[in-house]
């Protein structure tokens, strides 16, 4: 892991790892296009090919991109209830523990239409009629973000609730992604992923149903394609690599804090593990106990890649200046794992979540504390949040005024639009207070 010790240094570092360098990614779609493209443009591509061949193509993409044969793309229900039958009693009990308390969460959260007291303004809220949760599979089929994709929108009250996870090479998908798909609250389920599945649900094909909005994380063409089709359908962000800050001191124990960045590596070879500190020996020791974790970990080459090229440990000397750069990087996660963490607490403005003292482990919000794991990353928190019911929810304003309260105001609507040299929105204003004096 690189270390810095000076703040100048520290804010270098992150300005350049957070510039966008995707066009040095380059694909050919395993030979489906002539040439390579940087991720815009192949996105942009599979876009044209599913929205003039529909099914078609989608099943032509998947062919050259997954390796697989897919006829149809929906799961049935009965393979969907089977599934349940992959889970033994503990797993099943654990992932019904996790939407329970998720759902508790995002309760919390709803908000309810209203009307203020003399009935003359308020708003609506009103859930969205249909939402996608694109759950990523492969080597880490991510159980866990069916759960915190689809129960936020189940809460918020979405009529029809998909899924859509990728086929493997004999175009079948993980048995317990559809469990956890179905007991959270999925209507219907369906096995193509990447760029193409973003497409299909955007628009709809005569076997895909065109959806609201998209939620949910994916590699770097699906968050490619997220950023293409935004206009056309909402969604929740664009979600690059993971990462966590550990900020401790003297007196953290330094295994929790190298595990809490170990399980942040082992996502990606793009994850950003962060470790900041007061202390020179609290870092020196938190990398001594990663180098003894990481040995007996099966995604050990993946870790060790992920904090060579993307891990950063930092040493300032003071608590404002450790905040600071906290909110400058807005970290996805930020674990505070010092003796007294409402100092530095009180200090931050951007994260997309906290994690407060050593045992508020940030694995617990991966898979069962409550909030979705679902969070802005690459410093997208200064300005976003956390998926979770409000992302499902439209807030409608809503007017109704009676001729008192309109003539109260009407004057003053008036002069404004005088003031912009809108006479008919002007006269809008005056037409009915002259009418109703005759």
């Amino acid at each position: 892991m690189k270390h810095i010790t000076e703040m100048k240094d520290a804010i270098t570092f992150f300005e350049n790892e957070r510039v966008l360098s995707n066009n040095n990614m380059l694909s050919d779609g395993n030979g489906l296009f002539p040439k390579k493209y940087i991720p815009s443009y192949f996105v942009k591509k599979i876009d044209e090919i599913v929205r003039k061949e529909g099914d078609e193509g989608l099943r032509r993409i998947s062919s050259y991109i997954d390796r697989n044969n897919l006829v149809d793309f929906e799961i049935p229900k009965n393979e969907i209830i089977k599934s349940i039958e992959s889970l033994n009693k503990d797993e099943e009990k654990a992932i019904k523990n996790s939407i329970e308390r998720v759902t508790d969460y995002q309760k919390k959260l709803l908000n309810n239409t209203w009307m203020n007291e003399d009935q003359t303004i308020g708003e609506k809220v009103v859930p969205m009629e249909s939402s996608l949760a694109y759950v990523p599979s492969g080597t880490a089929p991510l159980i866990s973000t069916a759960i915190m994709t689809i129960v936020p929108a189940k809460v918020a009250g979405v009529k029809n609730i998909y899924v859509t996870t990728p086929a493997d090479k004999n175009s079948t998908v993980s048995e317990k992604i559809l469990a956890a798909s179905y007991l959270s609250g999925a209507d219907r389920i369906f096995k193509i992923g990447g760029a193409q599945a973003i497409s299909a649900f955007t628009y709809g094909t005569e076997l895909i149903p065109k959806v609201d909005i998209i939620c949910g994380p994916g590699n770097l063409w699906v968050t490619a394609a997220k950023k293409h089709v935004y206009g056309d359908v909402g969604i929740d962000g664009l979600y690059g690599p993971t990462e966590t800050l550990v900020i401790i001191d003297e007196n953290s124990d330094p295994d929790y804090a190298a595990s809490d960045l170990i399980a942040q590596a082992e996502h990606d070879v793009s994850a950003m593990p962060i470790l900041i500190s007061n202390s020179e020996t609290a870092i020196n020791n938190v990398m001594k106990s990663i180098k003894k974790q990481v040995v007996n970990l099966e995604r050990s080459s993946i870790i060790n890649q992920s904090l060579k090229n993307r891990g950063v440990t930092i040493f300032l000397s003071t608590l404002d200046e450790i905040a600071t750069i906290t909110n400058y990087i807005a970290p996805e996660h930020l674990c505070i794992a010092t003796k007294n963490p409402e100092k530095i607490y009180n200090k931050i403005t951007n994260a997309g979540a906290i994690f407060m003292g050593e045992w508020s482990a940030e694995v617990m919000a991966d898979y069962i504390a409550g909030p979705s794991h679902v969070m802005p990353t690459s410093g997208t928190a200064k300005f976003s949040s956390s998926l979770s019911v409000r992302n499902f929810l439209k807030y409608i304003p809503v007017l109704n005024f009676k001729e008192s309260t309109f003539s109260k105001l009407s004057l003053d609507a008036e002069l404004i639009a005088n003031m912009e040299n809108l006479s008919g929105h002007a006269n809008a204003a005056k037409i009915r207070i002259e009418k109703s004096n005759g």
